[in-house]
């Protein structure tokens, strides 16, 4: 019974020592994500809307809504970034900053096609997040989320597991609250390398109308993710214009097995000045490869109206370019595609 003390005596004390005296690489991560959500917290906002009697759907008959997101500075004059959802057609925006003080917010610009919005609060020298470079996300990423549950900033952790070129997407495996909508995504040098869109159900597609980040009551176990670039992009166009200009080149198209065929050219646009015509197999767009219908629409929407851009085509067995001069999307064409898949 002696011996069997002293042995445990032995092993806590060798347990004591690891846990005071070596640093694990469990501890070590515990340590570089406790300084990623130090380092960010006070630049992360909690975003509340009201919304006037049967402004919404959700809307019930005894007065006003009130729907709760998330945003993340990115300039210290008091731009926030955050989704269209969370702020869409309401009557007035609060903010809660990280010091517990609420200021009121306007909008600056929300764009229906990415789903990207800007406010701004009235206030000078607020902490900024650090904007990273999404095109290195790979599958396999460590993502970092602090969101909004319901008043408190709350972290998830996850990973990325797909990436979406052609839609310019990326998922992450996180629970989150419904709240999360505007979400900064860190990756782990401490940088912002996306924003929380919304979340479905991984079985159906992904569309604009679906999968809300609002109304839904059980938690996801993913997110899909807009990558900062694309998010900054977006935030730049709406700051300094109020929208963000998209370009229009005029043609439907279709998948055909592996191909993108021309199935309609519409009239005075820049694809029949061009020459494109219906049965034109389209193949690249200022000199990349097609990788299908929605593909091809988003490159060119986040073309600047007014470029030339080089298409190449393959007509009749023989493959041409040709040069279009792109035309602006007109603000009613640009709410026809809301319910159309993430261009």
């Amino acid at each position: 019974m002696r011996f069997l003390c002293c042995a445990m005596a032995l092993c806590l004390l060798f347990v004591g020592r690891g846990w005071t005296e070596e640093r694990s690489l469990l501890c070590t991560l515990e340590e570089e994500i406790a300084a990623i959500l130090e380092d960010n917290r006070q630049s992360v906002v909690r975003i509340h809307t009201l919304y006037p009697p049967r402004a919404r759907a959700d809307s019930g008959p005894f007065g006003s809504v009130f729907t709760h997101g998330t945003g993340f500075i990115f300039d210290p004059q008091g731009y926030i970034l955050t989704i269209e959802a969370a702020i869409a057609d309401a009557d007035e925006i609060r903010v809660t900053l990280a010091s517990g003080v609420q200021v009121r917010a306007v909008l600056v610009g929300a764009d229906p096609i990415s789903g990207i919005a800007v406010i701004r609060v009235e206030a000078e020298n607020l902490p900024t997040v650090v904007v990273g470079d999404s095109q290195y996300i790979k599958i396999g990423h460590y993502a970092l989320l602090l969101g909004n549950d319901f008043g408190n900033l709350v972290p998830s952790f996850g990973m990325v597991y797909g990436i979406y070129r052609d839609r310019d997407l990326f998922q992450v495996s996180a629970r989150v609250q419904s709240s999360y909508g505007g979400a900064p995504v860190f990756c782990g040098n401490g940088r912002v390398g996306g924003m929380v869109w919304r979340y479905e159900d991984p079985i159906r597609t992904v569309t604009q109308d679906d999968g809300s980040l609002f109304g839904w009551t059980s938690l996801p176990s993913s997110v899909f993710v807009i990558p900062i670039n694309r998010a900054m992009r977006v935030a730049r166009a709406l700051v300094a214009h109020g929208q963000m200009a998209y370009g229009k080149l005029g043609v439907e198209v279709a998948p055909r097995g592996n191909e993108v065929v021309v199935v309609n050219v519409q009239p005075n646009s820049p694809a029949t000045e061009g020459g494109i015509q219906p049965g034109d197999v389209v193949l690249s767009y200022r000199g990349r490869a097609i990788g299908g219908p929605v593909h091809l629409k988003r490159m060119v929407l986040e073309s600047t109206p007014g470029e030339t851009a080089t298409i190449g085509i393959r007509r009749e067995g023989q493959v041409v370019a040709i040069q279009v001069e792109l035309d602006q999307m007109d603000s009613a064409a640009l709410v026809a595609l809301r319910p159309a898949p993430l261009v």
